[in-house]
């Protein structure tokens, strides 16, 4: 998706770098002197026409780009449909990291059927850090098992260990968003799909931030209430403020 943000970035400095152009030639037309002011007229009209299909135009190349953008990340999250990705799993020095992850399977999780078999490959992601356990990424040998795992992950809670779908970027960044702006708990991904359920109750399914814009402008996000009875209000963090004597 790297090629695709310098794209985006060239078309974006091509689109300034006309309307500059255009604004300046546009100034120039109107500076010219009466004298000539029908044939003025005449090409500030054209011009007109002509920056309107320019704009058409470069309008139709971001809706060209953003539609193969989505057909690429459409792709790729389809190659990732049999990974997941295990986090606050303990890092040790030469470990084995499908061991360590079948070890949770089959005890936290109770999925004794699963073996090495079942996992296709099995590493860490990132660069090694002293400051935290790197997540590793599982991608099974299929859907299904996937699926099982996937199904079963509530077995996990209350521990340090979860478990999360492996999305791409753009869809790793909607998903963010959606959680800062409805809550963690109104937010989650099934297969790649990230499901919204609003303040209404209505559950939405999204992949992009298209579909995310419209979501946030139709529920704002409302401040968190003071609690009744306290006269005091709340800091950026939460935090009840200190009475002003």
């Amino acid at each position: 998706m790297s090629q695709y943000a310098d794209v985006l970035a060239a078309q974006k400095a091509l689109e300034e770098s006309f309307m500059k152009k255009m604004s300046e030639l546009e100034g120039q037309i109107q500076c010219a002197g009466p004298a000539k002011s029908n044939t003025v007229a005449k090409i500030a009209d054209e011009f007109r026409a002509f920056r309107e299909l320019i704009f058409s135009m470069l309008g139709l190349l971001r809706s060209q780009i953003n539609e193969c953008a989505k057909q690429i990340d459409t792709m790729e999250m389809r190659h990732r449909r049999k990974a997941l990705v295990f986090q606050g799993l303990a890092e040790k020095e030469n470990e084995d990291c499908t061991a360590l992850v079948l070890e949770t399977l089959n005890t936290k999780l109770a999925l004794k059927n699963l073996q090495v078999s079942s996992i296709k490959t099995c590493h860490r992601l990132g660069a090694p850090s002293n400051e935290h356990h790197r997540p590793i990424l599982v991608r099974f040998t299929s859907v299904d098992i996937k699926a099982m795992v996937w199904k079963a992950k509530t077995g996990l809670k209350g521990s340090k260990v979860s478990i999360k779908e492996f999305l791409t970027r753009p869809r790793q960044f909607v998903f963010g968003k959606a959680r800062e702006h409805f809550g963690m708990r109104a937010c989650w991904t099934q297969d790649g799909v990230i499901c919204i359920k609003a303040p209404d109750g209505v559950r939405h399914k999204i992949t992009s931030t298209e579909e995310l814009k419209p979501l946030i402008s139709k529920y704002p996000k409302t401040a968190a209430p003071t609690p009744a009875g306290s006269g005091r209000s709340m800091d950026a963090a939460g935090n009840l403020k200190a009475k002003s004597k």
